[in-house]
């Protein structure tokens, strides 16, 4: 979801085509006026790392860019239900 998140050069429409779908109907409605020319990192620099994993429901990721390392909340209906986007957090020197 990182990696689809993370294109500033990608037009609106297609980003939002290509991230919507993996967030939760909740993120979708948080992040769909977010201008992708806005978001700082440009690209996923290394491997997710799980950090977070209290609940079968609730998951965090660690995620390395080029900017620093996002850390992005997942959430899922149940353990048999797909993972989706609830919140991605860029690093603490980015606000």
């Amino acid at each position: 979801a990182l990696a689809a998140f993370a294109r500033p050069d990608v037009p609106y429409e297609q980003w939002w085509a290509e991230v919507g779908p993996l967030m939760s109907v909740q993120a979708q409605v948080d992040y769909q006026y977010v201008d992708p020319a806005n978001v700082p990192a440009r690209a996923v620099t290394g491997v997710p790392v799980l950090v977070d994993e209290a609940s079968a429901s609730v998951a965090g990721v660690e995620v390395p860019t080029d900017v620093g390392t996002y850390t992005v909340t997942l959430s899922r209906t149940d353990a048999g239900a797909g993972w989706l986007v609830e919140r991605i957090s860029p690093p603490e020197a980015l606000g």
